[in-house]
């Protein structure tokens, strides 16, 4: 008799009711216990997840990116991942040793000495232990994908060829989507795997499609950029996670001139002035796991009391760290 064949003779299984028969000893059955209250506490474990996405507009001395040495100081900095110089991203650990928790609004705050920060959204969401949180901050943006099929119309001893038209509604998102998924160890650390895209519109193009032009028919293209990462960090419950590096160059095109004359043809460029300035930015995204034992309004969630219809205040701040 093999070991197979003893386990399905002692254990039936129905994940219809979401119940397991064991027919063994008391001492195997105590085992077979422990190992199930160990199994559905790590599956009932949650983390509540502060994402903040922030673009810098870089100054001039600091065109080449942040320099995170000089916001280092007094707190714990730890570079992961790959070397910067050949990773197109980098992902820091973060915190303050003298709390036992981070704040991310004073990171974003240090980043204002490297230019002008932007703050693009900042997301809150809860998962399961080992399951996907998708945080989507996006727009739709509809176009529509376009057929033209020629046929002809015969009037008299006329043939004419005309074209016959169909559109199809098509959407791209145009945005951010972030994929997390947070996997809690027995000391509370939590590793994330982090997959954020960012997208937005840079222009328009025109479809090439023959039959377009011989019907006189335009259909115009969104072109997409995508800035995109994938990474697995480590981190302490509270501690702050940083993801950066993607850097962009734009230009931002300024002209003035005399009303009217300045748009006259041909001689308009001599009563106007064009002054184009060339932006640096740089796209960081801060994020900060809590680990999540009592998901109610009464234990671990309390703080957010006060944001509920005839709020009362927190007796206390909660010990995992939620800040308000």
């Amino acid at each position: 008799t093999t070991d197979k064949e003893i386990l399905n003779n002692n254990v039936i299984m129905s994940p219809e009711s979401g119940t397991i028969t064991v027919r063994a000893t008391a001492r195997q059955h105590e085992e077979i216990q422990r190992f199930l209250n160990q199994v559905l506490g790590n599956v009932q474990r949650q983390v509540l997840i502060e994402a903040t996405v922030a673009e810098v507009q870089l100054s001039n001395q600091y065109q080449a990116g942040i320099d995170w040495q000089r916001i280092a100081g007094d707190y714990r900095y730890t570079q992961s991942g790959s070397n910067l110089g050949i990773s197109p991203f980098y992902s820091f650990k973060y915190s303050n040793p003298n709390s036992s928790l981070g704040s991310i609004s004073a990171t974003v705050n240090l980043l204002e000495q490297f230019g002008q920060v932007k703050v693009l959204s900042s997301p809150k969401i809860m998962t399961l232990n080992n399951q996907t949180a998708v945080i989507r901050v996006a727009d739709n943006l509809v176009y529509f994908g376009t057929s033209a099929v020629p046929y002809q119309v015969v009037i008299g001893n006329t043939t004419t060829t005309t074209f016959k038209v169909t559109t199809t509604p098509k959407v791209v998102p145009v945005g951010l989507i972030m994929n997390i998924t947070p996997q809690i160890s027995d000391n509370d650390e939590v590793t994330l795997n982090v997959r954020p895209t960012i997208t937005r519109v840079i222009g328009y193009v025109t479809d090439p499609n023959p039959d377009f032009a011989n019907s006189e028919v335009g259909n115009k293209i969104p072109e997409i950029q995508v800035r995109e990462m994938e990474s697995i960090l480590k981190i302490n419950n509270g501690d702050i996670a940083i993801m950066g590096g993607l850097m962009q160059d734009t230009i931002e095109q300024n002209t003035t001139g005399i009303p009217l004359l300045s748009k006259l043809p041909l001689v308009g460029d001599l009563f106007s002035n064009r002054n184009d300035k060339y932006v640096k930015t740089e796209l960081v995204i801060f994020l900060r796991p809590i680990v999540v034992r009592d998901a109610s309004i009464n234990g671990d969630l309390r703080g957010y009391k006060p944001f509920l219809p005839n709020p009362t205040p927190p007796d206390n701040l909660p010990s995992t760290g939620l800040t308000y």
